[in-house]
């Protein structure tokens, strides 16, 4: 009765016949198809349209004398013919006046209709060719395939694979099966819409676990439009603002390390040896035990089958490694990570030197986060974390303890003071009772999670390729209309069309929805609301070199956040800021405190500046947004003035200068003229 109501619904819809002239009850359902196709013959190579979808199968005969006024949709159908069997295999070989088929239609035809219409009655009043648990899945012929996404045969290897899955495992097993099949055609769909129809907004490519993930990032002339950041740019690379104050050591490790670091890590690498020289080892060193350690994480060929191995690395290798000067960890990772690993007795000989502070802190946080990286060596991650606070402490594993490692390391050093170590105003169940022990690491936490908050919203489509994503299952799914992560993907999902330039945007934009990007505003609300916090462990660093060794990632992050916000390209590729931004934002914090707090003040009133039209904006979404946004402008507002102030006077002198230069030029050529 279900599957008659909606076929009366859709003759009605597609060839206008009266619902009462239909009895639901006299539908027959007999089976399912998969199928797809490329309107290539109409749209040529670049055909943007098609169709991929599962087709319900229905037979209804008409009784003798019955007849059906039919009036069809102009814009479903052209014209209609009653054909008999015969009649109908001679006008789909090609006579007659009737060459063009639906694919879908000629796939039914030839491989499921014959045989029903020759055991009619039986197909119609028995359950004889009924069957409700298969899906017939099948490849259209070639001219159906390519256009602008290249598409390829693939339904008829999913079809093989089914049913040996069916015969070895049951149905659980074939389930399984198609699911994975699935998952990875989307990804396949995914990760290669980028250049091909997201306009000419997509870069380069991020290698992610099934394909490239299109990188989003501003074109060589939107860059040279921005004079003040190329001058930044210029002074960062001239005038040699961030010194290296590691390089020229004698001792070999250490050159291995420094070398490594540069390496692995691009952008901590410069803020790491701009600290005094003592200290920067030791950040050093801390780096590269934890980038070592994620690399045996992330590794998931290498202890394939032997997870519980991994997990006893894991777990063990602050104990074993730091301690082995000879370690070397074979067959893990690839490149520059590799030899990392390879070579790790080189760093846990400049670790054995370290001085015995700095020591106790990387060894304590090197347990801690192996300990938790075997948590989630089982874990099944591929549609995030369960809920906000699985969340959050997924973010404080990997990146809180490293904000309490550093700041360990820095009040160790005398550099700083356990001031720094303090609880601000939010409070973490994973940090200690601050009643009881007020040096918690509390703020120290609250910035490490919005490093990492960023970054796993940035990274949402290339964390989902990779199998292993962390928005919070218990946000998404109450904006998703389904129970994958990977409905954001889709074009449908986040106002393709209307939102997002496509091509063919007219025609896609109608009736799609900004469910994405409601989940995506509210992510972003919920970082943005750790800001304030990280602008007080910075109020509380003393050290300038430690400031801008602090300051620099926390402005890059408030600066991604802005650029994801309410952004429909997080969804096709990975977001990047500006390089000439990120050289003006760096060269700030060299300036100091006023001038980084100057650029929180600027990025949080632009995207208060959107909080009234952004997706989400009329309810509570918005109004975190608002109130988040509101606190930051609080704090940075003394500081922000101070640095406004300064610059502006910078310029009137700079201006009454030229303007001195000028005059004198024009009054020596008057008075040469005389």
């Amino acid at each position: 009765a279900v599957w008659g109501a909606a076929a009366v619904r859709k003759l009605g819809h597609e060839l206008g016949i009266p619902a009462n002239e239909l009895d639901a009850s006299r539908f027959k359902f007999l089976t399912r198809v998969h199928y797809w196709a490329i309107d290539v013959g109409t749209y040529g190579d670049e055909a943007v349209w098609g169709e991929h979808e599962i087709d319900h199968i229905l037979l209804y005969r008409l009784n003798a004398g019955e007849k059906l006024t039919v009036e069809p949709n102009p814009e479903e159908v052209e014209a209609i013919r009653w054909l008999g069997s015969e009649e109908l295999k001679e006008a789909m070989n090609g006579k007659g006046d009737m060459p063009l088929w639906s694919p879908w239609f000629r796939i039914i035809n030839e491989r499921l209709l014959d045989v029903w219409w020759k055991d009619l009655d039986a197909a119609l009043n028995t359950d004889k060719y009924v069957d409700v648990s298969s899906i017939h899945r099948f490849d259209t012929a070639p001219e159906f395939h390519g256009g602008l996404g290249n598409a390829k045969p693939v339904l008829d290897e999913v079809a093989k694979a089914e049913a040996a899955a069916l015969k070895e495992g049951g149905e659980d097993q074939r389930r399984k099966v198609v699911l994975q099949a699935e998952h990875e055609d989307r990804i396949v769909g995914f990760v290669g819409r980028g250049k091909a129809e997201v306009a000419d907004s997509a870069g380069d490519v991020k290698q992610g676990g099934y394909g490239k993930v299109p990188t989003h990032k501003s074109s060589k002339l939107d860059q040279l439009m921005r004079p003040l950041e190329i001058v930044s740019a210029l002074r960062l690379k001239c005038t040699g603002l961030l010194e290296n104050n590691i390089k020229g050591q004698t001792d070999e490790d250490v050159e291995f390390c420094d070398d490594m670091l540069g390496k692995v890590s691009r952008s901590f690498a410069a803020v790491i040896r701009q600290l005094p020289t003592q200290l920067g080892i030791d950040i050093c060193v801390f780096y590269l035990v934890l980038r070592a350690l994620d690399t045996v994480e992330d590794d998931m060929e290498a202890y394939k089958g032997r997870e519980a191995e991994k997990q006893a690395e894991l777990i063990s290798f602050g104990e074993k490694r730091l301690s082995d000067p000879n370690c070397s960890i074979k067959g893990v990772g690839a490149a520059d990570e590799k030899t990392l690993v390879e070579n790790f007795g080189r760093v846990a000989r400049v670790f054995a030197k370290l001085p015995e502070g700095s020591r106790q802190v990387i060894k304590d946080i090197t347990d801690k986060m192996g300990a938790g990286m075997a948590e989630y060596v089982s874990a099944d991650l591929a549609q995030g974390t369960v809920d906000q606070a699985a969340y959050d402490r997924y973010c404080h594993m990997v990146a809180g303890l490293v904000g309490e490692g550093l700041t360990g390391i820095f009040i160790a050093s005398g550099m700083e003071n356990k001031d720094l170590a303090g609880q601000g105003e939010r409070v973490w169940p994973f940090c200690a009772d601050p009643h009881t022990e007020p040096a918690n690491l509390g703020l120290a936490n609250s910035m490490g999670l919005f490093l990492q908050k960023t970054n796993i919203i940035r990274d949402y489509l290339e964390d989902y390729v990779d199998g292993r994503a962390f928005w919070p299952q218990s946000v998404w799914k109450s904006y998703a209309c389904s129970n994958d992560l990977g409905e954001f993907a889709l074009p449908t999902s986040h106002g393709a069309g209307s939102l997002l330039p496509v091509k063919g945007g007219e025609v896609v934009a109608k009736g799609v929805g900004v469910q994405a990007l409601m989940c995506l505003n509210h992510l972003v609300a919920d970082a943005l609301e750790l800001v304030p916090y990280s602008l007080e462990y910075l109020e509380r660093v003393q050290t300038p070199s430690i400031y801008r060794f602090c300051a620099i990632p926390q402005v890059m992050a408030i600066a991604t956040l802005v650029a994801c916000f309410d952004n429909p390209l997080v969804f096709t590729g990975v977001v990047k800021i500006r390089k000439g931004l990120t050289a003006r934002l760096i060269v700030a914090c060299c300036d100091g405190p006023n001038a980084v707090h100057f650029w929180f003040r600027q990025f949080a009133e632009e995207i208060l500046a959107q909080s009234d039209t952004c997706v989400g904006a009329g309810g509570p979404v918005g109004k975190r947004l608002k109130e988040a946004c509101k606190r930051i402008l609080e704090r940075t507002e003394k500081r922000s003035q101070n640095w406004s102030g300064k610059q502006t006077q910078k310029r009137l002198v700079l201006g009454a200068m030229t303007a001195l230069a000028v005059s004198s030029v024009f009054y020596g050529k008057l008075q040469s003229h005389r």
